[in-house]
């Protein structure tokens, strides 16, 4: 048993060496893009990278466990013989995912996923793109890899084993096997293992790096779907026609809502803070008081019914979908305009922090993809734990120590927080109301107002914009679901110092409107996100106004007339509706695949 357990353990050490030597000749091949990245950081690939590495040796080892397990019951089992198949296989799909990262990284920037797939029916215009000399060398190159990493794997193989005298020893394996798939699961939090594991850096490259190609692109093919062919329900220039001039605001301003143009700016997203869960005197006094004072957008739904997706929509601009995440679509993730990114063009500082586990659906990769400069998690409050199911209750996220604002950091600074207490199962240190439920709802509440009117009280307040909006909404009563209508409504208002004073702004918009309506009040011009409107532009006020709110299966449309609801499965259409308000809606469903399909 010995000699099957030390085999195991020197297959495992063989991998996490061929994982690590991969990362460092991609660094070298890639070096070009490291865009400033320090050596340090690119030492710290390594590091950073291991998490994942782990994950795809364990999967490789699948088979070899199998076999080291069936080898327990045969009197002299060739071992080494046995697995050369497998690893034939194995070595060189190892390297061709390698190589093709490598070499795609250099010319495109971009990792190698299963999104590339889709080209695999034009390999001639794969290989146009490529000197002739590059695939030379690189044919060469993955038969030589590909031969080095099978006498590795030779190497770390005994000839033989003999069978075990005493057949309870193979019990023995049972933690082995234990190990190696709670390596493959990477974690034994909420979030399983997915490309967010390796993200640490502002760099993008050093992300990329330290990213194991093979558990990406093995990932990936469960994750992408080439959402372009999806709800093809009309010729795709006719979609277009009808949806783009929608959504085809400018920089110009019918109203001006700040006092400076760059002020810094303080995001607070509310965990499932819907408007009839929130928007009351006994819920949420503070927030009332703050509508009240500052600016309010009080017709305003979300995009989606989940997190991921009501994050992605207020920081990226985007529409949620109704059938998949785009968050969990690293590919996707890599191409996303970022709000994030905008400000940090213009000299923004940008942090996200959030009390719970910010791996959790890849949201970690995601902030770094689309801007964000420091992104903490769960880790960052060890103080806290075991308080809340899901994480540091809000009291510890909403501090102003947390944000750094207790110090002369200087400004501008763009700061987003997302809230986690008012999340089953309710967890809150606090009882103010009977219901359980809205008592969450309550501590949150209580716990932005303290963080909001101690900033009041210093210096930056004259500079700050504070946004407060919620990820989504919740259904408020059982039996409804998040399909409802009444579930998709949420406040939004901006406070602080740098707000001119209270207004109403009834607009129908979405969430995903916030990138471009804020970025215009500061005079940065917002193109590269198509799906956000500038709600306060004189090009939107003639427009068709109209949000759109996503939930699992199906989609809601409001406009000014009411809601009609889509379901995708047979795409029909419920609800008052013309039948020109049925054409648009099902060329706003193709028109958001098709440019989501596009990234």
């Amino acid at each position: 048993m010995k000699q099957r357990l030390l085999y195991l353990i020197r297959l495992y050490i063989t991998l996490i060496l061929i994982f690590v030597t991969q990362k460092i000749v991609f660094m070298l091949v890639n070096i070009g893009h490291a865009d400033g990245a320090s050596f340090g950081s690119c030492v710290a690939v390594l590091w950073h990278g291991l998490r994942l590495d782990s994950v795809a040796a364990c999967y490789v080892m699948i088979v070899p466990l199998l076999i080291v397990i069936v080898s327990c019951f045969f009197r002299r089992f060739a071992l080494r013989k046995v697995l050369m198949p497998y690893y034939v296989v194995a070595a060189l799909f190892m390297t061709l995912v390698f190589a093709v990262d490598t070499i795609l990284y250099f010319f495109w920037g971009s990792k190698f996923d299963a999104a590339e797939l889709f080209y695999a029916a034009d390999p001639a215009g794969i290989f146009a793109s490529l000197k002739v000399w590059v695939i030379v060398v690189s044919f060469a190159a993955v038969g030589a890899i590909a031969w080095h990493y099978l006498r590795r794997l030779r190497h770390a193989t005994p000839e033989g084993v003999d069978r075990l005298h005493n057949r309870w020893a193979a019990l023995m394996l049972i933690p082995a096997a234990a190990l190696v798939f709670l390596g493959m699961r990477g974690s034994v939090s909420q979030s399983t293992a997915n490309p967010s594991f390796a993200y640490f850096s502002q760099y993008t490259f050093c992300n990329h790096a330290a990213l194991n190609p093979l558990f990406n692109f093995t990932h990936s093919l469960f994750k992408t779907k080439d959402l372009s062919k999806e709800f093809n329900l009309m010729p795709a220039e006719e979609a277009e026609a009808a949806v783009a001039p929608c959504y085809a605001t400018d920089n110009g301003l019918s109203d001006t809502l700040l006092n400076r143009q760059r002020p810094d700016i303080l995001l607070i997203i509310w965990e499932g803070g819907g408007k009839q869960m929130v928007l009351n005197d006994s819920v949420a006094p503070n927030l009332m008081r703050y509508c009240n004072e500052g600016v309010f957008f009080s017709n305003c739904y979300s995009n989606s019914f989940r997190t991921d997706r009501g994050v992605l929509s207020l920081l990226s601009g985007w529409v949620a979908l109704p059938t998949t995440s785009l968050m969990k679509m690293n590919d996707k993730c890599q191409r996303l305009p970022g709000l994030a990114e905008a400000l940090h063009a213009k000299g923004y500082d940008t942090r996200f922090i959030y009390g719970g586990d910010i791996d959790f659906t890849n949201m970690r990769g995601y902030l770094h993809e689309v801007g964000f400069q420091t992104v903490g998690g769960s880790s960052d409050f060890p103080e806290s734990r075991g308080l809340s199911a899901w994480g540091a209750p809000d009291a510890y996220t909403l501090r102003p120590d947390v944000l750094g604002y207790d110090d002369e950091a200087p400004a501008p600074r763009f700061d987003v927080v997302l809230t986690l207490s008012s999340h089953e199962p309710w967890q809150v240190p606090m009882r103010r109301l009977a219901d359980e439920h809205r008592n969450a709802f309550c501590y949150t509440d209580s716990c932005i107002a303290v963080l909001v009117d101690s900033l009041r009280r210093t210096p930056r307040w004259n500079n700050l914009l504070v946004v407060i909006v919620p990820d989504h909404g919740v259904p408020t009563y059982a039996g409804q679901g998040t399909g409802d209508p009444a579930v998709a409504p949420i406040p939004m208002v901006w406070t602080g110092g740098a707000v001119r004073g209270h207004k109403e702004v009834g607009t129908v918009m979405n969430q995903s409107d916030l990138a471009a309506t804020l970025l215009a009040q500061m005079g940065i011009e917002h193109s590269d996100f198509p799906f956000s409107r500038n709600v306060l532009s004189p090009a939107y006020a003639d427009q068709y106004h109209f949000a759109l709110h996503s939930f699992k299966g199906g989609c809601n449309l409001f406009d000014e007339e009411g809601v009609a609801t889509l379901d995708c499965n047979d795409i029909s259409i419920s609800g008052p509706a013309t039948e020109s308000k049925r054409h648009f809606f099902k060329a706003l469903l193709q028109y958001i695949y098709l440019k989501s399909g596009q990234l």
